[in-house]
C-alpha cells in the first residue's frame, strides 16, 4: 500500500498526473484481481462468491478503459496455469464461470464493445478456458460416479476420447459454420505487443509515442529502488506456492514483457510491481530484525541442536543406502552453506545492519524521488516552464491562452479542426466541438483529417468547409519545441495514404537539412504553420482561409475556414453521426452528403491480419 501510494508508475495516471481513462481503471484493475484472488482462497467453500464483485469490478473495468483485454486474458491466463498444475476443483469452475458468464454479460452492454467478445481473437482465450472448465467437471463428475471401480488407464482414455471429440467440433463449428467475416483480426494496438511498435501494419497506431519501447532507464525512472527489490519479492513467490502466488507470478512475468514493450503499459506492472516490492520489504526487513534480536546464548543452543539433528540425520542417510534418493539438504555444499550459516552470527548482524542502512536510506530517496515526480507530473501540460535569454524563469503560456482565445472569440457552435493530438485540449478548454480527438478506434475518419492538412490548400478547403469552422495548428518550432504538426505531419501522410490512395506519403517529406519536398511545401499543414513566418510561403488562396490568431510566441495559429458550406453544417447539427453510430450503421452516412465524391474513393484500412473476410475475399478475385 505505501508503495502504491507513491510510485510514480500509479503516478502518472492519477489525479497527481495525467487525468484519463487510465486513471480509474487502474482501480478497477486491481479490484477485479484482488476478488478474484480472494474467490479462489482455500479453506472455504463459499469463497467462489467473491466471483460477483469480481464480475461487477470488471463490468466497470470494460466501461472504464479499453484494455479490460488485459485483464479478461489475465484471469483466463491464471486459471488455465492453475488447471495444468492440477489445481482444478469445483471452486474454481465455479468463480470462473460465474465470473466469465456475469462478465461477458455485463460487457455487450456496451455499444463500443458489442459482440466482441465473441468476435475478436484477443478475447477468445478466455472463452476457450470456460468450455475447457466445463470439461474438467465432466471428468469429475464421471471419476465422481465411477468411484472405486474406475482405474487409471480407464480414466485417462475417458479424459483423451472427451477432449479429442470436443476438439473436434470445435473445428468444425469454427471451419463450416461461422460465417465469413464473423471472427475479427487482431488489433494493430495487441499486434504491437509482439512486434516492433513502428511495424504494427498500422500508421495510426505507429504514429502515438506512447507505443514505442520503454527504455532501461524509465524503469528506473518509474519505480527508483523498487527495481532492487521486485527481483527479490519475485522469487519469493516460488517458495509454497498457492493460487495468489501464481496469480502474482503471471500477472508479473506478463506485464513486465509488456511494459517492456510500450512505455504506456508501464502503469499495467505497477500494481504487481508494488505487491512484489512490498513482499520483498517485509521479508528483508524482518529477517534483518531478526539477526538483531539474537543473543549469542540462543546462538549456541540452536548450534548444538542442529548439530545433533545432523548426526541423526546421517544416520538415516547412511540406512537408505545406495537406492535413496537425496534430499537437497544431503549435499555436502548446501551442508557446508548451512554450517556457515548457523556459525557466523557476527556476520550475519553485521549483514543485517547493512541491509537496514540500505532500506533506510533508500526508502528516503525514495520518498524524495516520488516527490519530485509527482511535482513533474502534476505540471499542467498545457503551460510550460520555460528560460528567457537572461536565464530567467518564464512560463510559455501558448496552449491555454489559444485554446481560450477560441472559447472567447468564436460562436458556441464552432467546429474546430487539428490534428486529433489536441482534440480534448480543445474540447475540454476551448468548450468547442472538434473533428476528432484522442478516440482514435476510427482509422477512417483520422484518414480523411490526415488527407486534408496534407493536400494542397486549395483541395484541402473543399474537404475541411464541409466539416468545420477553424484550423488550429501547432507551430511550436518557433518557439524552440520541434515536436509540432511539422514534425507530425509525416505520420498525418502515411494515415491518409493507407485510406486514400491518392495521397503518396513517400513524397512528403523533408530531407536531412530540413528542406521540404513540392507536395509538403504546398499542403496546408506546412503552409498553415509558417505562412507570414517564413518568407517562401505564399498568401492564401482566396476565399479559402483567414488568419485570426497567432499566440505571443509564435506556438500556436489560428485560421478561420473561409465560405463554410451552411448546408453541411446544417446536416451536421441534425445528429446524423450518433444515430449512425449508435444503430451501427456505416459511418458514411455521418458526413454531408456533399462530401460523398471524396469518400467515394477511399479504401477503408485492412490491418494484416484481416482473415475470414468474405469483402476481402471478392476483391481478391476481382
Amino acid at each position: 500500500a505505501f508503495f502504491m501510494s507513491v510510485c510514480p508508475a500509479h503516478l502518472m495516471r492519477s489525479v497527481a498526473g495525467g487525468f484519463d481513462n487510465e486513471s480509474i481503471a487502474l482501480t478497477a484493475i486491481c479490484g477485479t484481481f484482488y476478488f478474484w484472488i480472494r474467490s479462489l482462497r482455500a479453506g472455504s467453500d463459499y469463497s467462489w462468491l467473491w466471483s460477483f464483485p469480481c464480475a461487477a469490478m470488471y463490468i466497470y473495468m470494460v466501461a472504464a478503459w479499453g484494455g479490460y483485454t488485459f485483464v479478461l486474458n489475465m484471469v483466463g491466463v491464471h486459471a488455465a496455469v492453475l488447471i495444468l498444475m492440477g489445481r482444478w476443483d469445483r471452486n474454481l469452475w465455479k468463480a470462473y464461470t460465474v465470473w466469465y458468464c456475469l462478465g461477458f454479460l455485463g460487457a455487450i452492454q456496451f455499444p463500443v464493445v458489442g459482440w466482441a467478445p465473441l468476435k475478436s481473437l484477443e478475447q477468445l482465450g478466455p472463452m476457450g478456458v470456460l468450455f475447457w472448465m466445463q470439461l474438467m467437471l465432466v471428468c469429475d463428475i464421471y471419476k465422481r460416479r465411477q468411484g472405486d471401480n474406475l482405474n487409471e488407464k480407464h480414466y485417462r482414455d475417458f479424459q483423451f476420447m472427451l477432449f479429442a471429440g470436443s476438439g473436434l467440433v470445435a473445428s468444425i463449428a469454427f471451419v463450416f459454420l461461422l460465417p465469413k467475416g464473423f471472427l475479427g483480426p487482431l488489433s494493430a494496438r495487441i499486434r504491437g505487443l509482439f512486434v516492433q511498435h513502428t511495424r504494427t501494419g498500422n500508421p495510426l497506431v505507429d504514429s502515438v509515442a506512447e507505443h514505442q519501447a520503454t527504455r532501461d532507464e524509465m524503469y528506473y525512472q518509474y519505480f527508483h529502488m523498487m527495481c532492487y527489490l521486485m527481483p527479490v519479492g519475485f522469487g519469493w513467490l516460488f517458495f509454497n506456492k498457492d493460487n495468489a502466488k501464481v496469480f502474482m507470478i503471471a500477472y508479473t512475468a506478463i506485464s513486465g514483457y509488456f511494459s517492456r514493450k510500450m512505455i504506456r503499459l508501464v502503469l499495467i506492472l505497477g500494481p504487481s510491481a508494488c505487491v512484489i516490492a512490498g513482499i520483498a520489504y517485509e521479508v528483508v526487513l524482518t529477517w534483518s530484525l531478526a539477526q538483531l534480536s539474537i543473543s549469542e546464548d540462543d546462538e549456541e543452543v540452536d548450534v548444538t541442536e542442529s548439530k545433533g539433528k545432523g548426526k541423526d540425520a546421517g544416520k538415516g542417510a547412511k540406512k537408505g543406502g545406495k537406492g535413496g534418493s537425496k534430499l537437497p539438504g544431503e549435499f555436502s555444499f548446501v551442508k557446508d552453506l548451512r554450517k556457515m550459516y548457523g556459525e557466523n552470527l557476527l556476520i550475519r548482524k553485521g549483514a543485517s545492519l547493512v541491509i537496514l542502512l540500505f532500506l533506510l536510506v533508500n526508502t528516503f530517496n525514495f520518498w524524495g524521488h516520488c516527490w519530485a515526480m509527482s511535482d513533474n507530473l502534476s505540471n499542467p501540460s498545457i503551460m510550460v516552464l520555460g528560460r528567457s535569454p537572461n536565464g530567467e524563469p518564464v512560463m510559455i503560456d501558448d496552449f491555454r491562452e489559444a485554446y481560450w482565445w477560441v472559447r472567447d472569440n468564436t460562436p458556441e457552435d464552432s467546429r474546430v479542426l487539428s490534428w486529433w493530438d489536441y482534440g480534448y485540449q480543445i474540447n475540454g478548454i476551448a468548450n468547442r466541438t472538434t473533428i476528432a480527438d484522442g478516440n482514435t478506434w476510427n482509422h477512417e475518419h483520422i484518414a480523411l483529417l490526415g488527407r486534408s492538412l496534407v493536400s494542397p490548400v486549395k483541395k484541402a478547403h473543399r474537404i475541411i468547409r464541409h466539416l468545420a469552422d477553424y484550423v488550429l495548428v501547432w507551430s511550436t518550432q518557433y518557439g524552440g519545441m520541434w515536436g509540432d504538426d511539422i514534425a507530425k505531419s509525416p505520420h498525418m501522410a502515411r494515415i491518409g495514404g493507407s485510406v486514400y490512395k491518392e495521397v503518396n506519403p513517400d513524397d512528403f517529406y523533408q530531407d536531412e537539412k530540413g528542406n521540404p519536398s513540392d507536395m509538403m511545401r504546398k499542403s496546408l499543414i506546412y503552409t498553415a504553420v509558417h505562412y507570414r513566418l517564413n518568407p517562401s510561403i505564399p498568401q492564401f488562396k482566396p476565399d479559402t482561409f483567414e488568419e485570426v490568431y497567432t499566440s505571443k510566441n509564435r506556438m500556436v495559429r489560428i485560421y478561420k475556414v473561409l465560405k463554410v458550406s451552411k448546408k453541411s453544417k446544417k446536416f451536421g447539427r441534425e445528429g446524423h453521426g450518433y444515430r449512425a453510430w449508435y444503430e451501427g450503421r456505416h459511418l458514411e452516412s455521418a458526413y454531408p452528403p456533399a462530401l460523398k465524391e471524396i469518400l467515394e474513393g477511399k479504401e477503408d484500412f485492412e490491418q494484416l491480419e484481416d482473415f475470414n473476410r468474405e469483402d476481402k475475399k471478392k476483391k481478391g478475385d476481382k
